[in-house]
């Protein structure tokens, strides 16, 4: 059995990239080259860096915890526009220091709003809190999948803009 080159490896790794990223229905570019750390609920520490497609399953996962499964498409819209760099300012909130970003999608029914800043690596963000829109004519976000305690934007917390 042969070795297979080096070059070999990265063009199947390349390829690899390309397949997640076209699952994901996202450019192989912003996939390759952005990651996200996931701060665990309330402090509960932070998960290694991941690539979108792992970032979307450790995520769906908190919705089957959260018995709310009907925010993925939401979910997995928002995690697109933050993995491509469309995340909005949160005007003055910040959290570790950081400015707040947020990547909302979904309609008046259901909807999902990602909470992260982007590390000094700008080609890493860390998700810290989730929430949905609040109707009304202000734009409102609570934090009702989850937060971390003794923040702004703990559960149950709502974010005004």
């Amino acid at each position: 059995m042969r070795k297979l080159s080096r070059a070999a490896i990265r063009t199947g790794a390349a390829v690899g990239i390309a397949l997640a990223a076209a699952s994901a229905n996202i450019e192989p570019s912003a996939a390759a080259g952005r990651s996200m750390i996931i701060d665990k609920r309330d402090g509960g520490g932070a998960t290694r860096p991941m690539a979108q497609p792992q970032a979307e399953s450790y995520m769906v996962n908190v919705l089957k915890d959260q018995r709310q499964l009907n925010k993925q498409p939401s979910l997995k819209q928002a995690l697109n526009q933050a993995f491509n760099g469309g995340g909005k300012p949160t005007g003055g909130y910040k959290f570790k220091n950081h400015e707040v970003l947020h990547a909302s999608s979904g309609d008046g029914q259901t909807s999902t709003t990602l909470f992260y800043f982007n590390n000094t690596d700008a080609n890493t963000m860390t998700l810290f809190a989730v929430g949905e829109h609040v109707a009304g004519p202000k734009t409102r976000y609570k934090i009702t999948v989850y937060g971390q305690a003794g923040t702004d934007f703990a559960q149950g917390k709502t974010i005004s803009l």
